[in-house]
């Protein structure tokens, strides 16, 4: 081996270091960007972040632990829940209700999840924030089956679509806040 093909050697080992270290500090970021593809209440498939998708699965399991059958995602309850979580995060404020005071059902039937067509509608919201581990899906999941109007909501066996919004940035005085909400909705004829 001349020292050229060895200086050449090195220097490949060292990019590919450097590559590895990048691709794995970087790799946790873009799966969660990219989230994980769930079936929709209507057969198609939604991508969740992370987050939503633990959110998705601690609501099903405790439901599964009461005998109930499973929520499925639905996309514009899906829209609603996201917009408001991103909305409570960037105006700083927690309520069911809008920041311009809009209702939980008429921001619901903005993004489309109305009552037009169905002889039986009904929707229930939970909504939450935590600072730092105190915003975790876990954590979260855990106040609101502590807390009987949160858990009705969660164990109502007359639910059977949902759509969930989990938004991090800063919020209040936490610079490491997330927000959640979780609208509930049963349509049929």
């Amino acid at each position: 081996m001349t020292i050229e093909h060895a200086r050449w050697t090195l220097l490949a080992a060292i990019l590919a270091t450097v590559a590895a270290i990048f691709v794995s500090a970087i790799g946790p970021q873009r799966a969660d960007a990219s989230g994980n593809t769930v079936r929709t209440c209507g057969g198609g498939t939604i991508k969740l972040n992370s987050a939503e998708q633990r959110v998705l699965k601690l609501h099903n399991h405790a439901r599964h632990a009461h005998g109930l059958k499973a929520l499925c995602v639905q996309p514009d309850l899906t829209k609603a829940a996201r917009a408001h979580a991103q909305e409570m995060l960037d105006k700083d404020y927690a309520s069911h209700y809008s920041f311009d005071g809009e209702s939980v059902g008429d921001r619901l039937a903005r993004f489309g999840y109305t009552s037009g067509g169905y002889s039986y509608y009904l929707y229930g919201e939970n909504i939450a924030w935590g600072c730092r581990s105190y915003g975790s899906p876990d954590y979260i999941f855990d106040w609101w089956m502590h807390s009987p109007e949160h858990r009705s909501n969660i164990l109502d066996k007359r639910y059977r679509q949902v759509g969930i919004g989990v938004r991090s940035g800063t919020f209040k005085t936490c610079a490491s806040a997330t927000t959640y909400t979780v609208d509930f909705g049963t349509r049929h004829n």
